[in-house]
């Protein structure tokens, strides 16, 4: 799939990217909301404070010349002369000073204007101001008072008035309170989701799988898309996704055996106890464990399935096991021993060891002796053990277990864990184990999305790809010539 060209110098956004920063703007909505709610509420105090209401009061004046004479041209020549004059009257100290007195009255904060109604002879005086009882007044007064300065400048011009001022009620500019409250609130929102848009592009979080090439400093052995949670065939939405379920679409099924295949060919000899984690909680380590459990087994293996994540076991509900009888703990306490504890699923066809309850001393279990114990008596039995244990941001039982495990692999879901905590757990793991790679989770819009499956490009001529800027977990410059090799041997 093509990349799209943003307005960022020698940037590009692909399609999973724009994808996951979407999502992200999508999971702040309540940012989003607070900012506008906020700028709302403060634009409505703001405009409301700010407001200041004009009244208009108007007269209109008759103006014609006392000339026996006169005729239409000569009146409105002198309605326009008048007009001129007449302004200066209204601006008058004079005549202000005597309206104000008659009105009692020490200041108007108003204007009194006049202008000449089209090729007319009318003249049309208003007067505006805050208060629209002042401004009655005032243009009633100045109608009564005008002559008082007009008389000497207005020689040979009458001017009788047509029609009087009305009390003004409604003021002349209201207030747009709702309409300035929903533009600002608008641009609040574009301006706030603008923000969180450029935060969640800058952000160090895997959201493709270019970028886990790029960033991690380990093997990534493909994408799983995301998968939605359809239907069964008897009307009710199913509360996993696994490859057994005839609703689970074919292209999640076709990836989780190419997984498989992956995860078998790295295994060294003689490797049978396989730990599958994550970073952070909700990245779906369960199903993934879950299904490449599955998958494994239909390659004529006998694959023992264990949940270790005894704080939060899922892989009861996972294949939906109602009566659970005994658990991984129990084992681990001594109540059961590992053959009576174990179930086998026959429509998956693997070996279960599950468990329902929420234990606080889990690490103590997962730590002690009995954890060996279990585990040698589950390679005498089993040919592959999948084990499903806890992030390891959570606690340290994963990397207790990870020294008690032949390989490891590491689940990572695109835009969750950033890419300095999943190269730190690379380190531990590498540390204590084979560390068989990672699978990018539950992926949107990947770039390399074909109608059947594909994993993506693994880089030109089969290298894939830099291990980016965080050689300082123990994976620099130095180790990236053996991942480089590691991958060439792969596509061989």
């Amino acid at each position: 799939m093509s990349e799209i060209n943003t307005a960022i110098p020698g940037q590009q956004l692909s399609v999973g990217v724009i994808i996951t920063i979407v999502q992200d703007v999508l999971k702040k909505w309540y940012v989003i909301l607070a900012s506008v709610l906020i700028a709302a509420m403060l634009t409505f105090v703001i405009v409301d404070f700010t407001y200041k209401p004009v009244y208009k009061a108007s007269a209109t004046f008759v103006v014609s010349s006392d000339s026996p004479t006169s005729t239409s041209y000569t009146n409105l020549s002198a309605a326009n002369s008048t007009a001129e004059v007449f302004k200066e009257v209204l601006n008058s100290s004079i005549l202000r000073r005597k309206v104000l007195e008659e009105m009692g009255l020490s200041y108007f904060d108003g204007t009194i204007s006049a202008s000449v109604t089209g090729d007319t002879n009318l003249l049309v005086m208003t007067v505006t101001g805050s208060d629209p009882r002042t401004v009655f007044l005032m243009c009633k007064g100045v109608i009564e008072h005008h002559h008082v300065v007009s008389q000497q400048a207005l020689i040979g011009t009458v001017m009788e008035v047509l029609s009087y001022p009305a009390a003004p009620s409604n003021p002349v500019n209201p207030p747009d309170i709702l309409g300035t409250v929903v533009k600002v609130a608008i641009a609040f929102a574009v301006a706030v989701s603008g923000l969180l848009a450029v935060l969640a592009y800058m952000s160090d979080k895997i959201r493709s799988r270019k970028e886990a090439d790029e960033k991690l400093n380990c093997y990534v052995l493909g994408e799983l898309y995301h998968e939605k949670k359809r239907k069964t065939l008897f009307g009710k939405s199913r509360k996993s996704i696994l490859i057994t379920n005839p609703v689970t679409s074919f292209a999640y099924t076709e990836a989780i055996n190419k997984l498989a295949g992956r995860v078998d060919k790295r295994r060294h000899k003689g490797e049978h106890i396989v730990m599958i984690t994550s970073v952070l909680e909700n990245e779906g380590k369960s199903t993934v464990a879950a299904n490449l459990a599955i998958s494994l087994a239909k390659k004529d293996k006998k694959v023992l399935l264990v949940d270790c994540d005894l704080r939060k076991p899922s892989l009861h509900l996972i294949f939906d096991i109602k009566e659970l009888g005994y658990g991984t703990a129990d084992v681990l306490k001594g109540k059961a021993k590992l053959g009576d504890a174990v179930k086998y699923l026959k429509t998956q066809n693997i070996y279960l060891l599950a468990g329902s309850k929420s234990l606080k001393t889990a690490t103590g279990l997962l730590n002690s002796e009995a954890m060996k114990n279990m585990l040698g008596e589950a390679k005498e039995n089993y040919d592959i053990i999948i084990i499903d244990v806890p992030p390891m941001s959570a606690a340290s039982d994963a990397e207790n277990i990870s020294e008690l495990s032949d390989a490891s692999l590491l689940v990572v879901r695109q835009n969750a864990a950033t890419a300095e905590a999943v190269n730190d757990a690379v380190a531990v793991l590498e540390r204590n184990s084979h560390l068989l790679g990672c699978v990018l989770n539950n992926v949107y819009g990947s770039d390399n999305f074909t109608p059947v499956y594909q994993y993506g490009k693994y880089g030109k001529y089969g290298k894939y790809g830099k291990y980016g800027k965080y050689g300082s977990y123990g994976y620099g410059k130095s180790n990236r010539k053996y991942y480089k090799a590691s991958n060439d041997e792969e596509n061989t």
